[in-house]
């Protein structure tokens, strides 16, 4: 009768787990080493934080979330939609002074009919979103639905308007002033935010500087 030589499976079946182990260890490392990590936060080249709210587009109110309309295996020359972003205030001077500039900027931008000229595949699109920097019980100082509505039209503005009044987005954007702008590209990845920019480099800037031209 043979007997089995237990020691010799035993040994050989550690062996085998070890370069298994081995090789797993080393791939992981090498990943490691060399994908460079996205952050979410709100610096260029982070990941845009989650923006959920509801717009309002001229004639009614419906849901919105960013990332439901980006396309994170994007990459620079394929087709896409970048987002120009204005965090603002409908009570805040500096938002109503530049609200005036818009009129001509989605001329420039946004829809069929833009004059600047880009890609056929590459489209953009503006979103303000209203958030209060004062307490509704301060004398003066108005929030709600119907200012919303009205500071869009009064300004003459075509785009998306979200309520993010109670500021429920702003655990992941954080605590700043207005007008904040972000150039969103259309992988989520932040491509220029004023907090951070060059005294006098403005949004409009960026996006001539970054978004494609058509041939």
């Amino acid at each position: 009768m043979q007997r089995r030589n237990i020691s010799n499976e035993a040994g050989g079946r550690a062996d085998g787990l070890l370069m298994v182990s081995v090789l797993f260890i080393t791939a992981f490392t090498y990943i490691a080493l060399t994908t460079s990590p996205v952050y979410t936060g709100i610096g260029v080249d982070d990941r845009a934080p989650v923006l959920d709210g509801q717009v309002w587009d001229g004639n009614s109110w419906t849901d919105f979330s960013l990332y439901d309309n980006v396309d994170s295996m994007w990459v620079e020359g394929d087709g896409g939609t970048y987002y120009m972003i204005e965090f603002m205030d409908t009570n805040c001077g500096a938002c109503q002074a530049a609200a005036k500039d818009f009129p001509d900027m989605q001329d420039k931008w946004l829809g069929e009919s833009a004059t600047r000229s880009m890609p056929t595949n590459v489209s953009v699109e503006f979103l303000a979103v209203s958030i209060s920097l004062w307490d509704e019980n301060t004398a003066g100082k108005e929030y709600g639905r119907d200012q919303i509505e009205e500071f869009r039209a009064s300004n003459g503005h075509e785009f998306m308007y979200m309520d993010d009044q109670d500021d429920s987005n702003k655990d992941g954007w954080g605590d700043f002033g207005t007008p904040t702008y972000f150039l969103v590209a259309p992988n989520g990845l932040i491509q220029y935010v004023n907090l951070d920019a060059p005294n006098g480099y403005t949004v409009w800037s960026a996006m001539d500087d970054i978004i494609p031209r058509g041939e």
